[in-house]
């Protein structure tokens, strides 16, 4: 599937189709703000459901060993410690999630369900070459760890060893300004999920009788063009994105960021 500036549609021309369906162009409704709006949370959705935009990031390790997640992103994949820059990535190594990790605000100790070194915790055992012994020691060499708390990534003090550190994650689609442009393979997704938002708040306002079964009966119409299991536009959207290459994927994410300056 190719991809070209000319493959997007604007907001205003999702607005233009959804507007005339609700006859609601004066916005007495909804405000145009609220259409704008409904557009952005349906490629959030899309972003949740199909895990479409992968991004990558590398930041200097803060002294404090806590990194705050960057905005719209979720589905933390992969976490790398290396020294150099982006473009001269040395000495790489992989960080390890460990459970119930909570490092201090400072950085200097943590806590930890399983802790190396506490062997007075009668409980607290690991198995080793298929029996199980109680841990003792300290901490091995060269193990870097890290956990996830309120959008935060704790890390261990191993990691202060490199300089930078690259999260993978997937992030949202609609992160990218003010209005979303929508690429044109899921236009009618985008198209379908505001029409039903649309006409579900038209339908619970006060019309004739005839009047709020033509509205039913397009919600009803509606939902179905959403949300059949088969054909309808949602997977429809996500079949799209599962085509696409490494290549187009990145090609894309270009172009979006483009639309910042």
């Amino acid at each position: 599937m190719d991809i070209s500036p000319q493959s997007f549609v604007s907001v205003n021309i999702i607005l233009a189709d959804v507007l005339a369906l609700v006859d609601d162009s004066s916005f007495k409704l909804r405000s145009e703000g609220w259409y704008k709006s409904q557009i952005q949370q349906s490629l959030e959705e899309l972003s949740f459901d199909t895990f479409f935009n992968r991004i990558n990031k590398s930041f200097e390790i803060p002294k404090k060993l806590r990194l705050e997640l960057p905005k719209g992103a979720f589905n933390l994949r992969q976490v790398y410690l290396f020294n150099g820059d982006d473009c001269n990535i040395q000495s790489k190594v992989n960080v390890w999630h460990k459970n119930h990790f909570i490092n201090s605000k400072s950085g200097k100790g943590y806590v930890a369900r399983d802790s190396w070194g506490n062997q007075d915790d009668l409980f607290h055992i690991q198995r080793t070459h298929g029996r199980e012994d109680k841990i003792r020691g300290g901490e091995p060499n060269g193990l870097y760890y890290y956990s996830m708390q309120n959008g935060e990534v704790m890390l261990s003090e191993s990691c202060l060893a490199r300089e930078r550190i690259m999260l993978v994650y997937n992030g949202l689609i609609t992160d990218i300004g003010e209005e979303p442009i929508i690429p044109q393979f899921f236009r009618q997704y985008v198209k379908d999920w505001i029409s039903v938002k649309a006409l579900e708040a038209k339908s619970t306002t006060k019309v004739a009788t005839n009047e709020y079964s033509h509205w039913i009966g397009l919600l009803r119409k509606y939902e179905m063009e959403l949300k059949d299991p088969y054909e309808g536009s949602a997977i429809k959207a996500e079949r799209r994105v599962k085509v696409l290459n490494d290549k187009q994927r990145q090609d894309l994410k270009e172009y979006w960021s483009k639309l910042n300056h």
